[in-house]
């Protein structure tokens, strides 16, 4: 291939920076419509013209990667890309390596535990009565069916009669299986499930000590990447999200990448396999995103070493088939309740992509940045931190080096996968690829955007490091990055105590076989139903009620049904849904219009009063509705 001349290279990147305008009109204005010659040309979409940008910025860089932009400053150009270093893929691990990350994971525990002070000191307290009592009761009914009737494990006890139910949100079997013995020793659920979120955040950072430490080779650099993940920004605005917090299997999925590419060794493509699929039965979400993010790390990986690709592709297709074998399952299980669900409008999945700003937008519970930065928006706060962006900025800063760089990519697909359809490749994720099309809001890329910047920032401190040659000044540069990233990150939770035992009314269903209980009256808003799941955790009847990340079409037809209850068309509709009880908790939701229900269902003749009792000040009754 004959060089270009300057002539076209200057061209070729004129037409790029016109695209790139073109692209931000687009974005700014909604896009342009226009007739040229009696042709009518539609300007809307910023996919086809970033499309466009890269495929020229690729076919521009290949052809002419050492001419400077626009033909000017070649030779400084052509300096900066030789100052790029070759950093080997994975360093050697160094005698001692086990001692020292027991050390760091006890650090990671004890400066969490700073941070989470609060939450430690009341595991009793959640921050609100929503998403974490949805949690508890998930967490308590894996630990409870697993023993109970592990073939029906999914089918979990709400919106009865529907099957599968635990699979209209992350069914997150992996953490709950792992705290079941607590449970089973008598823990409470609350504080079980206090532990099991925190967990998310140590085990996370853990994973990213183990990761940072064989890239860089520095302990202390991995221990600031990991400190940095454990307490990174979007972990506080999903502290209700349990599942949320549960990324520790991702960088342990690329260490396995990494030693799998460098040595070409199969056991690595299975560890790979298997962090993969612990993530999908940790956080499902995550383990559809790392397959994207993983693919291009490993892209670059394999560029950077200069491998051939034939030696990988019998390991991979191992790891492949072992991945697939263990993920089946549940994917059956998935595809089994497809009918019940459908996929995710893209007026929903549109709202929960990112735009621009929202990566100014800080957490609620940021003592530190909740008043000085834009307010959060649901699912959309991406602000993780200045101390993550401004260590990352510090390993990017010219000399680079070729991890640096992967993971510098890494980091450009993952905010472009937080922008989902305004951005360029999630239409064509949710179009190919049919996992995507059952996830609501592509804005949790947020995870994998501060995974790259913690990795990155790790370069940055053995960077920042290395600039202080003396001991003594590296102590304390090292104290004042762990002061750094702790006072960045610093919450001011708030939290509510929960209820430490149900309504005692509820005894009465333990030693009812087959009951089939409804909450009545229905909540306006499905998640008002969460605290009646987390009550079914002491009797374990099968509810009508139900919450989760989609909501049956089936139960909206109830809902709309019961608007009068106890009329005769809501007495119906119980019987033809197979209900057997109805509890009406006073104590929980609409006080003034639940006591009326109250008063009106004692002199309903279709239901018979089991027993009633005052519960937190307010009423709590249950019927048996009576055979016609």
């Amino acid at each position: 291939m004959h060089p270009p001349r300057r002539a076209t290279v200057v061209g070729l990147d004129l037409l790029a920076a016109a695209l790139l305008v073109l692209t931000a009109a687009i974005f700014q204005t909604g896009g342009f419509v226009f007739n040229a010659g009696g042709i009518r040309v539609s300007l809307t979409s910023t996919h086809r013209t970033l499309v466009a940008l890269v495929i020229l910025l690729i076919y521009r860089f290949v052809r002419a990667a050492r001419v400077g932009p626009f033909g000017l400053a070649t030779a400084t150009w052509q300096g900066m890309l030789d100052t790029i270093e070759h950093e080997p893929l994975v360093v050697r691990a160094l005698p001692g390596a086990w001692a020292r990350g027991v050390v760091a994971a006890l650090a990671i525990a004890a400066a969490l535990a700073v941070l989470l002070h609060e939450q430690l000191r009341h595991l009793d307290s959640v921050p609100d009565f929503g998403d974490p009592l949805f949690s508890i009761w998930r967490v308590a009914w894996v630990a409870h069916q697993i023993v109970a009737d592990p073939l029906h494990l999914l089918d979990a006890n709400i919106f009865y009669p529907e099957r599968l139910t635990l699979t209209l949100s992350d069914p997150v079997l992996l953490p709950a299986i792992s705290v079941a013995p607590l449970l089973a020793l008598g823990v409470h659920p609350v504080a079980v499930y206090n532990l099991l979120l925190m967990s998310g955040f140590w085990l996370s950072g853990v994973a990213t000590y183990v990761l940072v430490e064989r890239l860089t080779g520095s302990a202390r650099a991995a221990f600031i990447a990991g400190l940095s993940y454990a307490c990174v920004g979007f972990r506080f605005d999903h502290y209700s999200h349990l599942e949320l917090q549960m990324t520790e299997w991702m960088p342990l999925a690329l260490l396995a990448l990494h030693l799998f590419v460098s040595t070409k060794r199969w056991p690595y493509a299975v560890a790979l396999a298997l962090a993969g699929v612990a993530q999908l039965y940790s956080s499902m979400y995550y383990a559809v995103f790392l397959v994207v993010y993983a693919a291009a790390i490993g892209a670059g990986l394999v560029l950077a070493q200069r491998t051939a690709v034939r030696p990988l592709l019998r390991p991979l297709a191992i790891a492949a088939l072992s991945a697939a074998l263990l993920a089946w399952p549940l994917a059956r299980a998935f595809s089994a309740a497809q009918p019940m669900k459908g996929a995710r409008g893209l007026y929903e999945v549109e709202f929960y992509s990112a735009a621009p700003i929202d990566f100014l937008r800080v957490n609620r519970y940021s003592a530190v940045w909740a008043h000085r930065l834009p307010p959060p928006a649901p699912e959309r706060t991406l602000f993780p931190g200045l101390a993550p962006l401004a260590l990352a900025a510090v390993a990017v800063a010219p000399p680079l080096g070729t991890v640096r760089l992967i993971y510098l990519a890494g980091l450009l697909v993952a905010v472009d996968g937080a922008f989902g359809l305004h951005g360029v490749a999630y239409p064509y994720y949710y179009l190919l690829l049919s996992p995507f099309r059952g996830l609501r809001s592509p804005a949790r890329f947020g995870a994998l955007i501060a995974l790259s910047l913690s990795i990155l920032g790790g370069f940055g401190v053995q960077r920042l490091l290395r600039r202080a040659r003396l001991p003594s000044y590296q102590h304390a540069a090292f104290a004042a990055l762990v002061a750094l990233v702790m006072i960045d990150a610093w919450p001011a939770l708030s939290l509510v105590p929960v209820w430490r035992q149900p309504p005692p009314v509820y005894e009465a269903l333990r030693h009812t076989s087959n009951a089939v209980l409804v909450e009545a009256p229905l909540p306006e808003k499905e998640i008002g139903n969460a605290p009646f799941m987390y009550f079914s955790a002491w009797h374990w009847a099968r509810l009508v009620n139900g919450y989760s990340g989609f909501i049956p079409a089936s139960y909206k037809q109830f809902s709309t049904a019961m608007l009068r209850f106890p009329d005769a068309t809501s007495i119906e509709a119980l019987r033809q849904r197979g209900a057997t009880h109805v509890s009406i908790n006073c104590a929980v939701g609409d006080w003034d219009r639940c006591e009326a229900v109250a008063k009106s269902a004692r002199n309903t003749q279709a239901l018979r009063l089991i027993t009633e009792t005052l519960w937190m000040q307010h009423t709590v009754q249950l019927y048996e509705i009576v055979n016609p």
